[in-house]
């Protein structure tokens, strides 16, 4: 069993930080041990200073089991006791009614959860929320989450920390909510309008109608923002001598695909597959769906375009000497996976995933929004990852990576990413996925400095 002696240095300073400060945002990559870290602060402000008696641990219904077993390995967190508000209407209640020191919550019964208690009594002294880039103020998958733990923080004492490994995950357009969490306003003010119009620009728009899709940070107040908001984080990206080596390997769509492509961004009309795109946001979603070899139509049937990716696929699998992952997007990417290689597992399953961690899978297939947070154990037995299909979402590229870029890996991991060249969309999300990665990159950087 493993005590504080074995932790490195970073996560005893993340433990004093945490310590010091009642609302605190710890930024750690993945593999970096902020679980431990969250347990050891846990236990001191319980056992050691008894400031805290209750704790709740909000989190993806991935994540939120692992707390206990991650507790049990550790000396200062095995004495925890634990109880999950998952699963039926009664083991829910049960999970109440159970004698516990930390209640673990997924993100779907959060605002369920809330309506149990009384703000103006609220149990918890401290309150962490697992994998906080989650957590968007708006109209974005998240704000539910948002609104929950705003109506805690801003009506109760409680401590409350954060928790991330991308904690820029889009832009900075996506800081304001975690920041608001932490000082209900105080940094950058009590509005997002306020906020964008301090420290963002337009970045995508309607042309015809000039609405905003999406901002970013102004040139030349990068530094300006960081060091604002600096102290309320805690941000490492520890070199823990892991290795990894990106692979690009890219393919040419038929001159037929190829046509059908510039076709739909000319007219936004494809009539031979039943398919209209009425806006840009939906043309190019149709484009990214093309680059892998097939597309929705109108009716939602699937018209298959090619097999470029797949024959690539089977090429890296013959050349690759052990087992690999295979990260797809699309359920028609999927299925055209599994009729091309039947042997593969699904690994999103409960049943696949086990088989993947004990060794028994030598060709997974895996969403990276379904396996992006809480999955360990993969790299004991995988090094390859093959991305058949690159999302523009760098957090999930970045996450799904670290399943097999973490503690315990013992070999250089190797990144495959399969890129139409000229299918107009993969060269461009590519471009995108550095440009997201160097802004996170930069973020850590200004931080790191402060922490």
């Amino acid at each position: 069993m493993r005590s504080e002696k074995d932790f490195r240095q970073y996560q005893h300073d993340a433990v004093a930080f945490s310590l010091a400060k009642p609302r605190t945002y710890l930024a750690a990559k993945a593999g970096a041990g902020k679980t431990a870290i969250a347990l050891a602060v846990i236990t001191c402000l319980m056992f050691d200073r008894f400031e805290i008696s209750k704790v709740l641990v909000i989190g993806p219904k991935r994540v939120v089991p692992q707390w206990p077993v991650e507790a049990s390995g550790w000396t200062f967190g095995a004495g925890l006791r634990f109880s999950l508000y998952v699963g039926t209407s009664d083991e829910r209640k049960a999970a109440l009614r159970a004698s516990y020191d930390v209640l673990g919550c997924t993100f779907e019964f959060f605002p369920e959860l809330l309506k149990q208690f009384s703000l103006a009594n609220w149990p918890f002294d401290l309150v962490i929320f697992d994998e906080a880039s989650r957590l968007r103020k708006g109209g974005r998958q998240g704000s539910v989450g948002w609104k929950a733990m705003n109506a805690i923080s801003a009506k109760t004492n409680a401590r409350i920390i954060l928790m991330s490994g991308s904690p820029r995950p889009g832009t900075a357009h996506e800081l304001f909510a975690p920041v608001f969490l932490l000082d209900q306003g105080r940094r950058l003010g009590k509005t997002l309008t306020g906020f964008r119009t301090d420290y963002l620009e337009p970045f995508k728009t309607n042309r015809h109608t000039g609405q905003v899709y999406s901002w970013k940070l102004r040139d030349g107040l990068e530094r300006n923002l960081y060091d604002k908001i600096g102290d309320l984080y805690f941000a490492v990206a520890p070199d823990l001598g892991l290795k990894s080596v990106t692979i690009d390997r890219r393919v040419r769509l038929p001159a037929k695909v190829e046509e059908q492509c510039q076709q739909l961004v000319r007219t936004q009309v494809l009539e031979e597959l039943d398919l209209d795109a009425p806006s840009q946001g939906t043309v190019a979603g149709k484009l990214h769906q093309m680059c892998q070899g097939a597309v929705f139509g109108n009716d939602g049937n699937v018209s298959r375009l090619h097999d470029e990716k797949l024959e690539e696929l089977a090429e890296i699998i013959d050349e690759v000497d052990g087992p690999l992952i295979v990260a797809y997007w699309y359920t028609h990417d999927f299925d055209r996976l599994m009729a091309k290689f039947p042997h593969a597992v699904d690994i999103t399953t409960p049943q696949g995933l086990a088989d993947a961690k004990a060794g028994r899978v030598d060709l997974a297939m895996l969403h990276p929004a379904s396996a992006g947070h809480g999955i360990d154990g993969l790299q004991n037995h995988f090094s390859t990852m093959v991305w058949f299909c690159l999302p523009d979402s760098f957090e999930l590229y970045d996450q799904c990576n670290k399943r097999i870029v973490r503690s315990g890996q013992k070999e250089t991991v190797s990144i495959y990413r399969i890129i139409a060249s000229n299918g107009l969309v993969d060269e461009r999300v590519v471009v995108r996925l550095a440009e997201k990665e160097a802004e996170q990159d930069l973020f850590f950087k200004h931080l790191e400095a402060k922490s």
